[in-house]
């Protein structure tokens, strides 16, 4: 009786994390497109929430020339497929720009694997 209610419990949560990943990535994907051109890091951060990663830019695909922050923002229902939200800042904390990105995992796996077994390490 009890491996029952644990295997419940597991599923309940397997489902409930489902559940929360497509609702995050609905809200991402419907407020990725209220961002604009100069505003603000505070704004961006305010519709989009914390960025899953920041730093500096160029990280996942070429950055404009005064870009000098970038926010990756990630997709949490796409996981074999993984897609993201990147913006780019400049000095003064404005938008620059923002692009969808979508790599495939064969691509990652693929690097993982070069740098891996690569004979210069």
């Amino acid at each position: 009786m009890s491996a029952r209610i644990v295997f419940f419990v597991i599923a309940l949560g397997i489902v409930g994390a489902f559940a929360w990943a497509y609702h995050h990535d609905a809200e991402l994907r419907k407020n990725a497109m209220l961002v604009n051109l100069g505003d603000p890091n505070e704004a961006v951060r305010e519709l989009l929430g914390d960025p899953s990663s920041e730093g500096s830019c160029g990280k996942l695909s070429p950055a404009p020339v005064k870009c000098t922050d970038e926010y990756i923002y990630k997709y949490y229902y796409s996981v074999f497929q993984p897609q993201y939200e990147v913006v780019w800042f400049d000095s003064s904390g404005k938008v620059l720009g923002e692009q969808h990105v979508q790599r495939s995992e064969e691509r990652r796996v693929g690097k993982e694997c070069r740098s891996r077994w690569s004979p210069y390490h």
